[in-house]
């Protein structure tokens, strides 16, 4: 019987343990939010952080003794130091939250912050949507200058259009011109293929092929020559975020009449040598119909 109940008290802790997996720390309400010109409230659990770190023991002990919690953010876009809605205040910000960005608790470890996005980080709508917000909380005082950090791991809150689901590699905007500024965008972050994750800030190029309306294609390098190619390397904008910016009918140094059919991004590695070195799907646009 005792073997039994340990048994038991086992497969209690791993569905627990599953049940927290599945679980995400970020939330929202509406839960289904699209539109960053409407208000939402952003809810954070930290019992659904991960408490094998440091930091985080600290940060749930701080709210248990019934310390403020506040919200540390820097995009889409971070205001710099004095603003009315820097993150911190005083010459060590960290330690000296901004009390505009003081959370709701909304029950035991659980808080909320609720903004409108355009309006709180005076931005566009596509910016937004571009940039998601990114984020984390902790106290007023969160520590540092030689201190063990009190906060949580990095956050992050989704805002895509509606019906969009965005695949680690994109394109903003999603219906671009040819003389538009476009960005092709990698979410190194979101990568689920193993031998891809965690790039280095310099290990990140993209194949490009551009087929024009009369089938004339144009590729500025091979597959196994792109790493040599400097134009073909996507910027590190940090975060686990990758981007190529490109005006297309400059970038591709088209001729006047020329049109632009289709245009395939493959992100991969600088050294490529084999599938292993690529993100598994094409991103693959199609510009004739909106030239």
């Amino acid at each position: 019987m005792k073997a039994f109940k340990n048994i038991v008290s086992v497969l209690g802790l791993v569905l627990i343990s599953f049940s927290i997996a599945k679980s995400q720390p970020v939330t929202s309400e509406p839960t289904e939010y699209t539109d960053p010109n409407t208000e939402v409230k952003i809810i954070v659990n930290l019992a659904l952080l991960d408490q094998t770190l440091e930091h985080t023991q600290l940060l749930v002990e701080a709210a248990n003794n019934g310390l403020d919690i506040y919200i540390w953010t820097w995009k889409p876009f971070e205001f710099p130091a004095g603003h009315p809605k820097a993150n911190g205040e005083g010459s060590q910000a960290w330690k000296n939250s901004n009390e505009l960005l003081k959370m709701t608790q909304e029950s035991d470890l659980v808080y909320s912050y609720t903004m409108i996005p355009t309006e709180f980080y005076e931005v566009d709508a596509a910016t937004v949507y571009e940039e998601d917000i990114y984020f984390l909380v902790k106290p007023k005082d969160g520590g540092g200058y030689g201190d063990p950090d009190i906060k949580s791991e990095d956050l992050t809150f989704e805002v895509n259009p509606p019906n969009v689901a965005r695949t680690v590699v994109y394109g903003f905007p999603s219906a671009p011109l040819q003389d538009d500024i476009f960005r092709i965008v990698y979410d190194n972050y979101r990568e689920e293929k193993v031998s891809m994750q965690n790039l280095l800030a310099d290990q990140c190029y993209v194949f490009l092929e551009l087929t024009l309306t009369d089938s004339t294609v144009i590729t500025p390098s091979t597959f196994f020559q792109v790493g040599n190619n400097p134009d073909l390397q996507m910027k590190n904008i940090g975060s686990g975020i990758f981007e190529l910016v490109m005006i297309p009918e400059l970038y591709f140094n088209l001729q006047p009449g020329q049109k632009i059919d289709k245009l395939k991004a493959i992100v991969m590695k600088k050294q490529f040598i084999s599938g292993a070195d690529r993100v598994d799907d094409d991103y693959i646009i199609d510009m004739a119909c909106w030239n």
